[in-house]
């Protein structure tokens, strides 16, 4: 047997095995890769496979207990796999079968839900000094971490005849050296290759090449005996396992996308692997282009300039030829004048890479990724790695076909794109955000039961009830429905609405749900779709709402009053965009009556009277009335205070023109003592607070005119006793908030003019 220890990402490490597979032709591979993944290696080879692709294995079951094996086509397993198919060498995949491995993972995740944090912190924590055990022999060549030793000497420069020997007893002697203790899991898939291993043997294969990652070639090199092997993998748990193949992106193959065997700066090996000679050159020179669109420097001169530079470090440092390092610092100097901050246009198009894998056509095992699949062929909506900004016309068939087919996606929780508001006012656009991601071909396997096209699976995930379903809940399934144009769903949950709805007898469920009933009444105009059923069902929802809405809000408490003002405020502000006179008449009624029930909590009283007379329901003589009577000294301040949120929150405009209710607050503030506005202030703040500052400068202009025409007491004239001098900073604070002239500093401050 000959061992290649190989990392997983490496071009260097891909370079040297294709090398040495050609040097020695095997009879046999043995890869490290989960016995399942064999059926899949056929097609690594057929017509428009192209990596980054990544085997996925799941639970049958379960589709969220899954593990992806991602290749780049700089993956030493990648070329080798190609190797074989090639010179048709036959394959085994020699580890530990998912099947076990993740039903093992869902016990452990089980476990440690019951673990406390120390545990598993210790658990977790490495013994070694360094996470990267390869970081000692970096220290002892010289390197600052084991990245950038194994970069230099394995991934950035030609290998020798000696490569993977040199590599494994290197791994040998960390591995002695060092003595970490190894995961349950780590052994467990150890004494499983050695089992296959032991297999391929007795089959008869005599030159037989084990392809596996460097740390594990120690493991299979000593072997220990049949029996210990046989007894650690003795009552193994067991799941039922589906394999595909799936897209990948570069992003994913990266250390900080937390994938456990990810590299540095995949976008470099991708161009290395395909620049084998001289690859910083052609490197810079990209590098160039993007920062060029960036309107920085990036001319030929600086080009020819960096390149000096870079070959210049490698020089100094001993290195054949520069490296990552060396091109970067040299991008740095020459392009960014020394400047860091421009390198992070770089990290995403040039270090990561924005490639996205493809496989053949028909690939996909699963009837509803093909319909996916087709219908973003069909509407030219290609999957990209990279984040994609689309708008969509809804006046236009395309654009409402497109609208309709990822909002069906999103109804499967299948987030391809994620919606935002347009800045154009309507509701003919939609703004999309799209961004293909790996993971979503779990979301598409977990939706897959559901049905196997599109429109079926998402029209049937719509109307699946769910335990103590709300009208809201209903609504907003609704509401999807008709976004997706999903009619045959669209009916079962009208149904549905019809029937949750005549059961309902919860007025915060109603001021919820109508409002969205309200937007999905108005989508017709836009989409096509017929909405009269909605406009009956809202308008029962509605009627019985106005009967029950004076009666509902009785006995809150300020908190729970606060509440119902808002949902209030939003139901005044959909039914006026229906253009409905019956609904509106019938909703002035309740709300006359509500703001006239003194059992009602204060805040909603205020916001019932401030709809009646933004609405010419009452006139503004009878809206300072019930001010006048909201406010009276006979009231406690705090309900006072709530009422004047109510009915003044969001808007001061209605101060500054109104002057008579102006003068009302202004009066009832003036007989207030020290510990009723104390206990006032911060709901008068928060009121006060929501106006513009404008309207705060004018309502404080008034004040100070004293044109107010008050009816009440005047302000105390009470004499205080105040340092002016000491004052002086504060008052002058307060007009610079207040947006006042300024005092004189030469002029003495009065008193009075202090209070």
């Amino acid at each position: 047997m000959t061992f290649y220890g190989i990392r997983h990402h490496g071009p260097g490490c891909a370079r040297s095995l294709q090398k040495a597979l050609q040097a020695d032709p095997p009879d046999l591979i043995l890869l490290e890769s989960p016995a399942e993944t064999e059926a899949l290696l056929d097609s690594a080879t057929q017509e428009g496979m192209k990596p980054p692709v990544a085997m996925l294995l799941y639970q049958s079951d379960g589709p969220e207990n899954a593990a992806f094996y991602p290749f780049a086509r700089f993956s030493p397993e990648w070329q080798a796999i190609l190797w074989a198919l090639k010179n048709e060498v036959p394959i085994r995949c020699f580890d530990l079968p998912a099947a076990h491995s993740l039903a093992a993972e869902e016990q452990e995740d089980e476990a440690k839900e019951d673990q406390s944090d120390e545990e598993e912190a210790e658990e977790a924590s490495p013994t070694s000094e360094y996470q990267d055990p390869f970081t000692w022999i970096a220290k002892a060549d010289g390197y600052d971490d084991g990245e950038r030793w194994w970069n230099d000497k394995v991934e950035e420069r030609d290998s020798s005849q000696d490569f993977f020997q040199a590599i494994n007893e290197a791994v040998v002697a960390l591995r002695e050296e060092l003595a970490l203790p190894e995961s349950d899991r780590t052994l467990r898939r150890e004494a499983w290759m050695r089992r296959c291993m032991r297999q391929a043997e007795k089959d008869g294969f005599q030159n037989i090449a084990v392809i596996c990652g460097a740390w594990h070639v120690p493991a299979l090199l000593n072997k220990p005996k049949v029996s210990e092997d046989n007894a650690r993998l003795k009552g193994l748990p067991k799941v039922k396992i589906a394999a595909t193949w799936t897209p990948w992106t570069l992003d994913r193959l990266t250390t900080h996308s937390g994938y456990g065997a990810g590299v540095r700066a995949p976008g470099w090996y991708d161009h290395v692997w395909a620049k084998p000679k001289h690859p910083h050159t052609t490197w810079l020179t990209k590098a160039a282009r993007i920062l060029r669109k960036n309107d920085l420097e990036g001319s030929s001169a600086s080009i020819i300039e960096a390149t000096r530079l870079s070959e210049s470090l490698a020089g100094m440092r001993g290195r054949p030829r520069p490296g990552l390092d060396e091109s970067m610092e040299a991008i740095q100097t020459v392009f960014c004048q020394g400047d860091a901050a421009p390198l992070s246009l770089l990290s995403q198009p040039l270090l990561i890479g924005k490639a996205l894998g493809t496989l053949p056509e028909g690939l996909s095992q699963l009837p509803l990724q093909k319909d996916i699949e087709a219908t973003q062929k069909r509407l030219r909506l290609k999957p990209t790695a990279g984040v994609k900004e689309q708008t969509l016309d809804l006046r236009e068939e395309s654009g409402r076909k497109k609208s309709a087919f990822l909002h069906r996606l999103r109804a499967l929780k299948i987030n391809w794109g994620e919606p935002r508001d347009t800045r154009s006012k309507g509701t003919f656009k939609e703004l999309w955000i799209l961004q293909w991601k790996p993971e979503l071909l779990l979301a598409i396997i977990d939706a897959s039961p559901y049905g196997n096209t599109l429109e079926v699976a998402a029209g049937n995930a719509l109307v699946k009830t769910e335990p103590d379903q709300s009208l809201d809940d209903i609504t907003s399934k609704l509401d999807h429905s008709l976004l997706a144009v999903l009619p045959q769903a669209t009916e079962i949950l009208l149904t549905q609405l019809d029937a949750a709805a005549a059961t309902s007898h919860n007025t915060r469920e109603l001021l919820t749900a109508i409002p969205a009933l309200v937007r999905i009444a108005r989508y017709g105009d836009v989409r096509k779709t017929d909405t009269s059923k909605v406009t009956l069902i809202l308008s029962h929802l509605t009627t019985r709402l106005h009967i029950e809405l004076a009666a509902s809000a009785s006995g809150l408490d300020d908190e729970a009053g606060r509440e119902f003002a808002d949902l209030l405020r939003n139901y005044s502000a959909a039914l006026l965009t229906l253009d409905n006179e019956e609904l509106l008449e019938g909703f002035y009624q309740a709300a006359n009556r509500l703001s006239l029930l003194e059992s009602a909590q204060a805040e909603v009283r205020g916001v019932a009277t401030r709809l009646l007379r933004d609405a010419n329901q009452i006139e503004s003589e009878e809206a300072a009335r019930r001010l006048s009577f909201a406010l009276s000294r006979g009231t406690d301040p705090l309900p006072a205070a709530n009422w004047l949120q109510g009915f003044l929150a969001g808007s001061g405009s209605l101060l500054v023109h109104d002057r008579p209710l102006l003068a009302l607050i202004h009066d009832w503030l003036s007989t207030l003592n020290d510990e009723n506005f104390q206990e006032s202030l911060p709901l008068l703040r928060r009121t006060f607070g929501s106006f513009t500052s404008p309207e705060r400068s004018k309502i404080a202009q008034t004040l100070k005119s004293g044109d107010l025409i008050t009816s009440g007491p005047q302000v105390s004239q009470k004499k205080w006793d105040v340092n002016a001098e000491q004052a002086a900073p504060a008052l002058q604070t307060v007009c610079e908030l207040l947006e006042l002239p300024a005092p004189s500093s030469s002029t003495p401050i009065p008193s009075e003019q202090v209070r």
